[in-house]
């Protein structure tokens, strides 16, 4: 598949089964950057957790809002490469660029999606 948009390319060295692997521990890195702020802050009510919400080409990942009948996304991951994306809908990521990668030591997410 051919990117027209160089700050959408591909990265040759990941493939989809290694997204698979990473995706649980990035996922878990994320939830104890959340919980860490939330204590931090002194918040009394409770957090609930980024979670999968499906999507075959690009993965969705959502979380509930405090008051736990709402959901909003956080963000999405190309499932290819583990390219992190902003939130365009509900239903679609901003394809305008990636903002990191799943991969990644330093988080390019905050609390409540992507930063930038």
């Amino acid at each position: 598949m051919s990117v027209r948009n160089p700050r959408l390319a591909l990265d040759p060295n990941r493939c989809p089964a290694m997204v698979q692997e990473e995706l649980p521990n990035w996922l878990a890195r994320v939830n104890a950057m959340r919980q860490e702020e939330h204590d931090r802050r002194g918040f009394t009510m409770q957090l609930y957790p980024v979670v999968v919400d499906g999507g075959r080409k690009y993965i969705k990942l959502t979380y509930t809002l405090s008051g736990g009948n709402q959901r909003s996304v956080y963000c999405f991951v190309r499932a290819e490469d583990g390219a992190i994306l902003k939130a365009a809908s509900w239903k679609a990521p901003a394809l305008n660029y990636t903002r990191g990668s799943i991969f990644d030591q330093k988080l390019c997410v905050g609390p409540h999606g992507v930063i930038y």
